[in-house]
């Protein structure tokens, strides 16, 4: 039986064709039981491999330096997507894409968000603390893109998203300063109640379950 591995060039023909989709990892508000947000996830149901990982995608868009290409496709869909429920009335209040590096250094970021409403940029890990990004950041804030970050230092931003367990300290400075605070890759009950306490209402992660459709989204989001 002959092997099939998987090649840059695939994944590239799979995003020209639709071979990939988005699911979601929902951001719930505690409190309240609603939704918060949605972080969009590349999902690729391959016809010979099944569903490759996001592990495996990352490698391939590694191997093919296909970081702005994948980030286009990734936050046009994810745009599209926030425009559809606007348009049907579902209360989300943004969706979340996370960027490559490679591509928050390109100019033509600015060109790919044009348009986009509801949309969260969330930075790779330390991003926010390399202010070579201060420009860049600036101009998508300025129209209108949301920044999502790991730290507070550095590039002003519009969430703080943290992982177990939190730091009260650090989500009171956070809020403080009016920005937004996510407690992301929770997955237990007992995870979920350190982060409430630590005085963080919105949660993220597999304590939720796994990621789901867009009609899942529609349904949880609806009251």
């Amino acid at each position: 039986m002959a092997v099939v591995r998987l090649r840059p060039s695939d994944l590239t023909a799979a995003l020209a064709s639709d071979g990939t989709s988005l699911q979601f990892q929902v951001q719930v508000h505690v409190p309240t039981g609603t939704l918060a947000g949605a972080e969009a996830l590349v999902r690729w149901p391959h016809p010979q491999l099944g569903m490759v990982g996001p592990q495996e995608i990352a490698q391939l868009v590694t191997e093919g330096a296909l970081f702005e290409r994948f980030d286009e496709w990734v936050i046009r869909a994810a745009a599209k997507q926030a425009a559809e429920w606007i348009r049907d009335g579902v209360p989300l209040p943004l969706v979340s894409v996370n960027v490559w590096e490679q591509t928050l250094r390109s100019p033509e970021l600015l060109r790919i968000v044009d348009g986009a409403q509801h949309l969260e940029l969330e930075l790779p890990r330390g991003a926010a603390e390399d202010l070579a990004h201060v420009a860049m950041i600036g101009s998508l804030r300025t129209r209108g893109i949301r920044i999502a970050a790991d730290a507070l230092h550095g590039i002003q931003i519009d969430t703080l998203k943290l992982r177990p367990p939190l730091d009260p300290v650090t989500v009171a400075a956070a809020k403080a300063r009016g920005i937004r605070v996510v407690a992301e890759s929770v997955e237990t009950t007992e995870q979920q109640i350190q982060a409430i306490g630590a005085g963080c209402e919105i949660v993220q992660g597999y304590v939720f379950g796994p990621e789901v459709s867009v009609a899942e989204v529609s349904a949880l989001a609806k009251p």
